[in-house]
């Protein structure tokens, strides 16, 4: 399979500046709750369209792959990589439905406790252990994660509703970030990304077909609001995080997205007036320091 040091997309992105461009990749996927929030298509459209339009973006440089680097995969590992787009549509899904239950400061919170998951897999299915600091870190976690639902709950079942689907797109990106940072170990990046995105928009358009949702949007200020979320969180912020897999850990890739509920909030204020609620206030910390520790005490 394809894959050299450099991925083909020259001497700007390289082992030695990826954890810069990991930062510029956290600034980039913190706009995207704003613009989610901002949109009026369906939850599977949003989602759908931000892959769709990413991966046409991606096709000149997937093609000049496959010339260049002589690309191929193998049957077995492109249904593998099936799987992962799955895991990849239904994080999306999850996780952009909860935006019109919850808050912003809350949905991305939650969401970003994946980093737990990748832990609880990594013991599960790879036998790796967790030392007593990572463990530390997710009864914190946990625990802040409790008072963060708890506080949206006393606001109404739809906003607790918001907040599960929330953690269940964490869950689908632990799944995600893990198999990432296997599989882009011998796969070049315009094809590793082009193959998963791709997975991911069939399986939301096939959802989009069976449950009837609208797809198209009679507004151009729609399809502008759809480009930013395929241009920025998703190329300039997923497209990094997976070139970055092949290069640091991905504890390291979970932990920098510490940032975006951060910048999400904050921009969220600002943008949306919209404050985070008391839950969000105070158990969001306590989420991010104990999953701070979990990153820090895993490989």
């Amino acid at each position: 399979m394809g894959g050299n040091d450099r991925d083909g997309i020259g001497k700007l992105f390289n082992r030695s500046n990826s954890r810069i461009w990991i930062f510029v990749a956290m600034a980039a996927v913190s706009i995207a709750a704003i613009l989610i929030k901002l949109s009026t298509s369906h939850p599977l459209a949003i989602a759908a369209w931000r892959l769709l339009i990413a991966d046409s973006i991606l096709l000149p440089f997937f093609i000049w792959t496959i010339r260049s680097e002589r690309f191929t995969i193998g049957r077995k590992r492109f249904f593998q990589l099936g799987l992962v787009g799955l895991a990849l549509a239904l994080h999306f899904a999850m996780w952009i439905w909860s935006f019109q239950m919850t808050r912003v400061s809350s949905s991305v919170v939650l969401v970003t406790t994946h980093p737990l998951f990748v832990a609880i897999i990594s013991v599960s299915l790879f036998n790796e252990k967790l030392n007593a600091k990572a463990v530390l870190g997710m009864i914190i976690a946990l625990a802040g994660s409790f008072l963060l639902i708890a506080g949206d709950l006393t606001m109404s079942f739809k906003t607790l509703t918001g907040n599960l689907l929330a953690l269940g797109g964490a869950v689908m990106a632990g799944i995600y970030i893990l198999a990432g940072s296997r599989f882009r170990k011998d796969i070049s990046l315009p094809g590793y990304a082009f193959i998963v995105y791709l997975w991911a928009a069939l399986f939301l358009l096939i959802a989009i077909f069976v449950g009837g949702v609208r797809f198209l949007s009679d507004s151009p200020t729609e399809y502008l609001i759809l480009f930013g979320l395929a241009a920025g969180p998703m190329l300039a912020g997923h497209t990094i995080y997976n070139w970055a897999l092949r290069y640091v850990s991905p504890t390291f890739v979970s932990v920098s997205l510490l940032g975006e509920p951060v910048g999400s909030t904050i921009l969220a204020v600002l943008i949306l007036a919209e404050m985070p609620g008391w839950g969000a206030i105070i158990g969001g910390p306590i989420v991010l320091f104990g999953i701070y520790l979990v990153a820090r005490n895993t490989r």
